[in-house]
């Protein structure tokens, strides 16, 4: 005997980023992609290919790989650049390849290390993803060509 149900308004059961285009997500869910490696915060150098350096930005805290003042950052850091649905694509160049917000633009899974995945946000530390002790606290004046790092993660 065959059984047949109708599928019910919630029968999608899968996650947000799955399932929604970027221009769709709430900015909640959007900044929930954040993994929250601090690569982003990295200085970069170059304009046609960029590299990235092992310095971090004046609100990276280099032991933790978080920002100090992430809500108010862009007072405080005027360089620093707003990540949006909208722009993403446009400084894509700029964000390490293992950035969820690619992974997700480019429609691939999101690693089993990103705690939307792992359920919890010692995942990427714990793989070595995230600056956390690896990256320089900010200092001036620095030459940083002879701070260009290139980490297999980036």
């Amino acid at each position: 005997m065959f059984r047949f149900f109708k599928k019910s308004a919630n029968a999608d059961q899968r996650p947000f980023w799955k399932c929604k285009k970027l221009n769709q997500m709430t900015s909640a869910e959007w900044e929930s992609l954040c993994d929250r490696c601090g690569k982003c915060c990295l200085i970069k150098i170059g304009v046609w290919r960029v590299r990235f350096t092992n310095i971090g930005c004046p609100l990276l805290d280099v032991k933790t790989g978080l920002c100090r003042d992430y809500a108010n950052r862009w007072d405080t850091v005027p360089e620093c650049i707003k990540l949006t649905p909208r722009n993403v694509r446009k400084y894509a160049k700029y964000l390490p390849k293992t950035c969820a917000y690619l992974w997700v633009l480019k429609k691939k899974r999101l690693p089993p290390w990103h705690y939307l995945v792992s359920g919890s946000h010692k995942s990427i530390h714990q793989m070595g993803i995230s600056v956390k002790n690896r990256a320089e606290a900010f200092h001036q004046p620095v030459d940083l060509r002879e701070h260009v790092i290139s980490w297999s993660d980036l």
